[in-house]
């Protein structure tokens, strides 16, 4: 079957992008010394024709440019070629032998003297220096600069044919040398672009890597809250009554404890299942837990409406609401009557637990100013198109959740 994922996900990923553009752009450049040829093949047909000693030294400069202009790609790729301000060594390198080479071919190769430019071995090497030069800095320098710099080899030209024949035709020449510039600086520089929003694409996918994890661990430490806090209130408040029962020598005592051990290995399960990801909270469970846990804790309960047949997801929201206010109830409230109502409005199926031993803190009512508890919920209802409102009226604490019922739905 033909993999349908962009190229840059297949095989090598960014980094086979990176080879692939880095070996290409090394190539690019190591064209300067065949270019050079051409200045060589113009001198066949000049009458002054440098020394031995003349042409080595054009030989050795050409090719030290050519090693530089490599040099500077190679750093630039992975690294700043400018430190603020300043450029860096190898930036310095490579225009002082640029300048040197640009010298040593105004004193050693003979100035135009008509012809066409592939005659004038002067003009080849002058346009060909400048054209490697722009382009090598172009993989550190923006395409609105590059414009800016490649004036500079018209221009040198231009300087260079000075009070010659060859000013007739300079316009064109320099047209040509700018346009040329560009094309060279152009294709580094769009060759760079593409690494580096392939680098940026790689950087987010791995940034988009961490926020998964994060928020799996998110998920994990608010529903171990859930489970745990509900888990412990709830032996907390059994093992308490156990042991008042215990020292009237009441033989429910045992009983309690039982329901202790049980909740110890039904909380065991589902801190497993959190770990795994495969806990989903039940909405009738938890309102028959929630009778239990009341009932230990000495708080009456009552419970109206039936278990809506909504979707899993909505259901388990709700479920969640349960645990929490439950939770609450018994570790932050002195309630003795709580009430749970299951009823449905026009579009919605509206969860309400309210109960009246509502405290009143340091920052106001005991809960109200949402814990993580309280903020775990929002966030699963959020899920699933629901709201939550927590609400406190003397010592009357109410939590109320909705989830959306789609019309049609009778629950």
């Amino acid at each position: 079957m033909t993999s349908r994922r962009p190229a840059a996900t297949l095989a090598g990923g960014a980094r086979g992008v990176e080879v692939y553009t880095r070996v290409s752009l090394y190539l690019f450049v190591l064209l300067e010394p065949f270019l050079f040829l051409y200045a060589a093949a113009a001198l066949s047909g000049v009458g002054t024709v440098p020394g031995a000693g003349a042409a080595l030294v054009l030989v050795v400069l050409g090719l030290l440019h050519t090693a530089l202009c490599f040099a500077t790609v190679h750093v630039g790729f992975d690294h700043a070629l400018w430190h603020g301000r300043r450029p860096g060594a190898v930036v310095v390198a490579l225009a002082a032998v640029t300048v040197a080479l640009v010298v040593a071919v105004l004193l050693v190769l003979p100035a135009y003297d008509g012809g066409g430019v592939s005659s004038d071995p002067r003009t080849v090497m002058l346009f060909v220096t400048g054209a490697a030069t722009i382009g090598a800095l172009a993989v550190a320098v923006p395409m609105g600069r590059l414009m800016l710099l490649a004036l500079v080899v018209p221009l040198g030209l231009a300087a260079a044919r000075a009070g010659s024949e060859g000013m007739v035709d300079v316009v064109p020449l320099g047209l040509g040398a700018y346009t040329f510039t560009l094309l060279w600086a152009g294709t580094l520089r769009m060759s760079m672009w593409i690494v580096e929003v392939v680098r940026a694409l790689d950087d987010a996918r791995g940034v988009a890597a961490r926020l998964a994890v994060a928020e799996e661990r998110l998920r994990i430490s608010r529903d171990m809250h859930d489970v745990v806090g509900r888990a412990l209130s709830a032996v907390a408040v059994k093992a308490e009554l156990a042991g008042a029962l215990a020292r009237r020598g009441d033989a429910r005592a045992a009983d309690q404890m039982d329901e202790v051990r049980t909740l110890a290995q039904d909380s065991l399960r589902e801190v497993r299942g959190v770990v795994a990801g495969y806990r989903a909270a039940d909405l009738a469970t938890e309102l028959d837990g929630a009778r239990s846990v009341l009932h230990a804790a000495g708080t009456a309960v009552r419970v109206v409406g039936d278990v809506p047949d909504l979707a899993a997801p909505q259901v388990e929201a709700l479920a969640w609401v349960v645990r929490e206010a439950v939770t609450n109830i018994v570790r932050h409230s002195a309630a003795t009557a709580c009430r749970i109502d299951l009823e449905r409005e026009e579009q919605a199926m509206v969860l309400r637990v309210s109960n009246d031993g509502a405290r009143t803190g340091v920052g106001g009512v005991t809960g109200l100013s949402g814990g993580s508890g309280l903020a775990g919920l929002r966030e699963r209802l959020a899920a699933v198109g629901g709201e939550l409102h927590v609400a406190a009226d003397g010592d009357r604490f109410v939590v109320t959740a909705r989830v959306p019922v789609p019309s049609g739905v009778v629950v």
